[in-house]
């Protein structure tokens, strides 16, 4: 029988050494037919460049202006999912299995009910431990964390369930619920647009579930996270709406919870430790949400 087809679309942004890392490692994955494509955020590190010389097979979406990663990640899955049933969501930071789209595909084709489908991800640098096996958000005080999260692997990480979300480092996505569910919401530009996406899924009727046996690396800390105030600032903004928009957990308890209590105990923790910037991220997070700003954060 022949296989669906599948896209795969990475997003990058000025990480030139690190995703050709990623092209090479997509170059052995087994699958029929794959289409990869890179979607970048108008890199100036020859990016660009290097896709079009060393993988000229890779299509290029090559951006004028930077689109944040819910942006081009959105744009790169638009531009597969007419002509592919499948599209893997990944970043510029990964390295994959050879058989993950294999593993991925056989049990979407099982499940029609299952809209996106996530990995047993690992630190690149330290290949057996795990960085992400499902996500989930405290149904009391909507922080959200990763199972297996700085742990070793272990036998109770090798089971299918249904996690709260799935991180887009890598996930597998049914074209067709993304056309239904108008794909990212693409002004919240970094963090929390993937559980954005699965509770979008989760609310359309589909599952979104986690396959152990589909492995991946990651390599973090390479990009926004660098600078941790300007991450603080987007990850509390786009928690918040997660929680309110989604009414997530024992909401609006899991809210009020959220915003008195979680986040100023960072905020007075990054004050006690003389991280002033990062609780100013906070607070400035906190105050974006409560007036709707979403979009780009100035500088």
């Amino acid at each position: 029988m022949s296989k669906p087809s599948v896209g795969v679309v990475i997003v990058n942004y000025n990480l030139r050494d690190s995703l050709r890392e990623t092209l090479q490692s997509f170059r052995k994955v087994n699958y029929p037919g794959l289409k990869v494509l890179v979607s970048d955020n108008a890199s100036k590190d020859g990016s660009q460049e290097m896709v079009q010389k060393e993988f000229p097979e890779m299509r290029l979406l090559a951006h004028k202006e930077e689109q944040g990663y819910a942006g081009a990640a959105t744009l790169g899955i638009k531009a597969l999912a007419d002509e592919c049933k499948y599209v893997f969501s990944t970043t510029n930071d990964v390295t994959v299995d050879p058989e993950i789209i294999n593993v991925l595909v056989d049990y979407a084709e099982q499940h029609p009910d299952a809209a996106v489908m996530g990995c047993k991800i690992f630190y690149f640098s330290r290949p057996d431990w795990l960085w992400h096996a499902g996500g989930r958000i405290h149904p009391l005080h909507g922080h959200s964390s990763h199972y297996g999260w700085n742990r070793k692997d272990h036998p109770r990480y090798n089971r299918i369930f249904e996690p709260d979300f799935l991180t887009g480092c890598g996930f597998l996505l049914r074209s067709d619920v993304m056309k239904k569910i108008s794909f990212h919401k693409t002004d919240l530009i970094f963090y929390s647009e993937d559980s954005d996406l699965c509770y979008k899924c989760k609310e359309a009727g589909y599952k979104i579930v986690y396959i152990p046996t589909a492995i991946m690396w990651h390599k973090t800390s390479t990009t926004l996270a660098k600078n941790r105030p300007v991450q603080l600032h987007y990850s509390t903004r786009n928690a918040l709406y997660v929680i309110q928009q989604h009414r997530v957990g024992f909401y609006p308890l899991s809210l009020w919870t959220h915003l008195f209590i979680v986040s100023p105990f960072k905020m007075a923790l990054f004050v006690l430790l003389g991280q002033f910037s990062n609780a100013k991220g906070v607070w400035r997070g906190i105050r974006d949400w409560r007036r709707g700003r979403f979009g780009w954060i100035k500088s």
